[in-house]
């Protein structure tokens, strides 16, 4: 329907990142998704997202507070097959079409 306001519960839920498949635990799966919310946001223009600048926030706050080696893919349309640490693969949605893949080598 067109011009029908969105319901308040799901706008909330449109603005944070959500996970479709992690081996994260639940804790660090909660920082990672904060992180990538946050660094989207910071990076969001009246004519889109800058994924460049978005993933490269991403990616320097998690190898500072992980450990260096962390990659991090932002997109729309994308499949993958990784290679990674257990315990550090992660991914999500933000705001419905926006795919996100971070992991550690």
């Amino acid at each position: 329907m067109a011009g029908t306001p969105l319901p308040a519960s799901l706008k909330k839920q449109m603005q944070k990142a959500i996970a479709k498949h992690h081996d994260m635990t639940n804790e660090m799966k909660n920082e990672v998704l904060d992180i990538i919310s946050g660094s989207i946001d910071k990076h969001t223009m009246p004519d889109g997202v800058n994924y460049e600048n978005a993933s490269r926030l991403i990616k320097e706050t998690l190898d500072k507070q992980y450990g260096a080696q962390w990659h991090c893919a932002i997109g729309k349309g994308f499949s993958f097959d990784v290679t990674s640490q257990n315990g550090t693969l992660c991914y999500g949605f933000y705001q419905g079409e926006m795919a996100i893949l971070v992991f550690k080598c």
